[in-house]
């Protein structure tokens, strides 16, 4: 089965731009591994080892489960083809590894052509057989080398071919661009497998995975038949991106050489944890990966495409008669309603489902029309996974406008008592914003109508979502029924000064109030810290703990560009468009640390009032910074990002007496 190895003409073909066309019977890999020897070649690929830790992101920044090594029970070559081997055992990470002495569940194996073959454009062809089984995540992608437009995503990802182990049907074909994280976007799609045969139609059997890959246009094939093609896509380098000037020259990112990645994790967001039906090894196989020229390829890709960007002024749609944001929210509108476009999202075999979509990260269930309750949505959970989004019924294209107040209420019940995370909220583009907050909700066995308010303090969102995140709730049935989401007058108004004039409550860290919120850290509200918030990208270990007015934040593994994979602040704050302010605080940090101050909006185009850096050193130091306010603004938000670093590197970093006046 194994075809001829590089040709000379091959070799003169790596000089040049653009070499044969995709049509041609007689075309020559410009580069091109046959699994041919008696091993990994290893002038061609490289493995890469450990969990993520040397990287600054440990579980690869998705929770993965795998420890990556390249013992040959893990990568290996064998009768002309790689073998990537992902086995369950108990494994202790080797000295010399950021991980060393931790213990680890899996192994598994990636390899990838960095700093050995990387190329801009072209044909990439890989034939491979891909493992089935919960919680398996084979993978054949590329990344760019070097990073010339910024960190992930800006410099953006292509994925050629993506499986869930738990989904042998189907495959994902994914681009991932934008602003750097966690301002990225990522647009794809997942297909079934061309049906050309009696077995040729899952995720394990064999087939051959094409990406071809132009000045202007991504187009993937599985088995010669196209599958999903995209000719859109852009790269910011502002972090966060506000407007068209701060886009890269189209067509960046992927105007850049790539380099490509095969791998097997176990685990994590993608496709949920294994479970029993999991074998304890599977394997991922590769015949072959060619690469080709295509004839124009490297052509003058034309003017940007028309595009939408989290900026852009989305129309709203409007609400129905009696007020309802939610279209359908009974689940029994006909599909061929006046108001439905061909565009209209719906519940794949759900009738009168239309407005509604789907979002699944692991768990296993099935959705349907219950006519015996009024035609309401039911979903029957066989897996509840372990992500409360693992199962997410949602609504998007929803006006939410900063200012007004707004009542969700609907029907549920269950097959047994549980609770529900309901939010009203923004999308990617809105760094996923939770404009209500996240309600966790107690739903019985009868049908009981819900019902919370919320004000929203963020900027206004045309294209706000309802999310019912069902997931991490075990084996049940849910009902949902008679959705509403109203406009039910002004909001409470702007947050007033503190006693002492500040803008900024709680600022000597020392109140700990019932029903206030304070930072999430680890799951654990942390004491003294109310009104005040913290985040993190999940790979950063952040802890945080006051003492004597001061908060110290601990971060376990910096990032090595990213200032946003730790955050802190303070969210509606409220400004008057002209107002000058002046923000002071104290603050010092383990080693000299430089971290961003920002004063902004919460949403939106996340417009920054303030930006400016903080050098702290281990000296407590006080920073004073003035700015004027260019908006009226109920629900800004002072963030101080944290600090960059090698990888895997760990800081610590002390603030207190934090405050923004208005100056006279």
């Amino acid at each position: 089965m194994k075809k001829s190895m590089l040709t000379l003409s091959a070799l003169t073909c790596t000089l040049l731009a653009s070499c044969g066309d995709t049509t041609g019977t007689e075309m020559k890999p410009l580069w091109q591994d046959e699994f041919s020897g008696p091993g990994l070649d290893a002038t061609k690929w490289s493995p890469m080892i450990g969990n993520g830790d040397a990287y600054g992101i440990p579980g690869w920044g998705n929770n993965e489960l795998e420890f990556y090594t390249g013992r040959p029970e893990n990568v290996t070559v064998k009768d002309g083809t790689l073998v990537i081997t992902a086995r369950q055992e108990n494994y202790i990470a080797p000295a010399g590894t950021p991980e060393q002495g931790k213990a680890f569940t899996w192994t598994s194996g990636r390899i990838r052509t960095a700093g050995k073959f990387s190329r801009t454009y072209g044909k990439f062809e890989i034939r491979a057989k891909m493992p089935v089984g919960k919680g398996l995540w084979p993978a054949i992608w590329m990344l760019p080398e070097p990073n010339e437009y910024g960190t992930w995503a800006a410099n953006g990802e292509i994925d050629i071919a993506e499986g869930w182990g738990s989904k042998p049907d189907v495959i994902a074909h994914t681009l991932h661009y934008g602003g750097q994280w966690p301002n990225n976007v990522s647009k794809g799609v997942t297909v079934p497998f061309p049906n050309s045969g009696p077995n040729s139609g899952k995720l394990n059997d064999w087939h051959t995975y094409t990406l071809e890959w132009t000045s202007d246009e991504m187009r993937w094939l599985v088995d010669g038949v196209e599958t999903a093609k995209q000719t859109a896509w852009w790269s910011a380098k502002n972090n966060p991106p506000q407007s068209d000037a701060d886009l890269n020259p189209w067509p960046a990112p992927f105007d850049r050489p790539f380099h490509l990645l095969l791998n097997l994790a176990v685990g994590g967001n993608f496709d949920g944890n294994p479970d029993a039906t999991t074998p304890n090894q599977a394997q991922m196989l590769v015949d072959y990966v060619r690469v080709y020229g295509i004839q124009g390829e490297a052509d003058n890709p034309g003017p940007r495409p028309d595009m939408t960007y989290p900026w852009t002024p989305r129309p709203a749609r409007a609400a129905l008669a009696d007020g309802n944001l939610i279209y359908n929210g009974t689940f029994d509108w006909a599909d061929n309603d006046a108001r439905v476009q061909p565009d209209t999202t719906a519940l794949d075999g759900v009738n009168n489902s239309k407005f509604w979509t789907l979002y699944q990260n692991g768990g296993a269930f099935t959705l349907s029309n219950d006519a015996t309750q009024g035609n309401a949505l039911k979903t029957v959970i066989s897996d509840g996974g372990t992500l409360s989004y693992a199962i997410q019924v949602r609504q998007d294209g929803i006006n939410i406008v900063q200012g007004r107040k707004y009542e969700v209420s609907f029907d549920a019940w269950a097959s047994q008592n549980r609770t529900l995370m309901v939010k009203v909220g923004g999308g990617q583009d809105r760094g996923w914003a939770a404009y209500s907050g996240e309600k966790t909700l107690d739903v019985g066995t009868t049908r009981t109508r819900k019902s919370f308010t919320f004000d929203m303090t963020a900027v206004t969102d045309a294209a706000a979502r309802l999310e019912f995140n069902l997931g991490n709730q075990g084996a049940n049935t849910v009902w949902l029924d008679n959705v509403v989401v109203k406009d039910v007058g002004a909001a409470a108004g702007a947050r007033p000064p503190a006693a002492d004039g500040n803008l900024i409550y709680n600022a000597g860290f020392t109140q700990d109030s019932p029903g206030v919120p304070g930072i999430q850290s680890g799951g654990q509200d942390v004491p003294g810290t109310d009104y005040w918030y913290t985040w993190e990208n999940g790979a950063s270990g952040l802890t945080s703990s006051v003492a004597g007015g001061v908060i110290t934040l601990s971060v376990a593994h910096a990032d090595v560009g990213n200032d946003w994979h730790v955050q802190f602040g303070q969210k509606n704050v409220a400004v008057k468009k002209g107002q000058n302010y002046q923000l002071t605080f104290k603050a010092s940090a383990d080693s000299p640390r430089t971290v961003a101050v920002v004063v902004g909006q919460d949403g939106g185009s996340y417009l920054r009032y303030l930006n400016a850096t903080a050098a702290l050193t281990t000296t407590e130091q006080t920073f004073t910074y003035t700015f004027t306010a260019p908006e009226d603004n109920v629900g800004a938000q002072l963030q101080i990002l944290g600090a960059v670093g090698a990888a895997g590197d760990a800081y610590k970093l002390k603030f207190s007496d934090v405050r923004l006046v208005p100056l006279p």
